[in-house]
């Protein structure tokens, strides 16, 4: 089952609708139990040796971060032990916020092989949306692993909530972001024999673990290809694979690789969840937040994502 739509009331029967769909696209469920740690669900799974919990935290945050909160982290192995949190060579998890139900409309997207894949775009209200998942990248080099987990957490300050290339949001898959909340994008990408190795995007030049990747800053692998927007004669607008690099050293960087199915688009002439047709792929395209909207609400303007139906 390479693609589903459903619907859900709250992050608790969110994470076992994923459950039944992870299942059906060919994983393993390990375990959905109660949070230890904190009031929560926790969702282990794996598929072709790679791991990860997706977790549900209903308090916590701000004002500008509001709850409640769904994670993801990557790991190793399986560990059924009394904390769900805790799991060999984990990663730090990936948040998205502001997930409260009753949700207009759940969209998942998973594959098994040849590389795994769970991406879920949640729409909270009508036009609404968030986005978080977790795969292995389509690699490039020598890099092992190359588990990604991300998340979407918009910044709902009124100063900046309809700034789409203000860096308090962290989007996921895009490195202008300053540290007013935590990492949306992780990437374990061991190399050198260094391992685990989980790098995050950053907002410190100098961090040795810096992610680089996404379209809105100016050392982002593709921000000259974002201001590129439909053809006038036709409507359509070209999809960017999320390329992703890492430091080496030397102020060298080397590119890892991307997500694999899923791709930065401009949405000028495309409504949210429209269906586009390229040859013989299906693509769905979705807001990065909500696609333009009057001052003062929250909006992502005309940049989104685009998600490839596979059969």
């Amino acid at each position: 089952m390479p693609y589903a739509t459903s619907a859900a009331n709250d992050p608790g029967e969110l994470l076992d609708k994923l459950r039944l769909f992870a299942q059906g696209a060919g994983w393993s469920i390990d375990g959905l139990r109660d949070r230890t740690a904190k009031p929560g669900k926790a969702l282990s799974l794996n598929a072709a040796g790679l791991f990860a919990t997706f977790l549900t935290e209903l308090t916590g945050g701000d004002g500008n971060r509001p709850p409640p909160f769904i994670g993801v982290f990557g790991h190793t192995g399986y560990a059924a032990n009394a904390n769900p949190d805790v799991q060999s060579e984990a990663g730090a998890p990936a948040w998205s916020n502001y997930l409260q139900g009753p949700y207009s409309a759940v969209h998942f997207f998973g594959r098994s092989a040849p590389r795994p894949y769970l991406h879920v775009v949640l729409e909270t209200q009508a036009g609404t949306f968030k986005h978080f998942g977790t795969g292995r990248l389509v690699t490039a080099g020598a890099v092992n692993t190359g588990q990604y987990v991300y998340g979407s957490q918009w910044y709902y300050d009124a100063r900046y909530i309809n700034s789409p290339d203000d860096y308090h949001h962290a989007i996921a898959f895009d490195d202008f972001w300053a540290n007013f909340m935590s990492p949306a994008t992780r990437i374990r990408a061991d190399f050198d024999g260094v391992a685990p190795r989980w790098h995050a995007v950053s907002d410190s030049p100098s961090d040795s673990l810096r992610l680089l990747c996404g379209w809105r800053g100016k050392t982002s692998p593709i921000s000259l290809l974002k201001d590129i927007g439909h053809s006038a004669l036709t409507g359509r607008a070209p999809t960017y694979p999320l390329w992703c690099a890492v430091p080496r050293g030397a102020d060298l960087y080397s590119d890892i690789g991307h997500p694999p199915d899923l791709r930065f688009i401009r949405l000028d002439s495309y409504a949210p969840g429209e269906e586009l047709v390229l040859g013989d792929d299906r693509w769905k395209v979705f807001p990065v937040h909500r696609k333009n909207g009057p001052a003062g609400t929250p909006n992502s303007g005309v940049y989104g994502y685009a998600y490839r139906i596979t059969e």
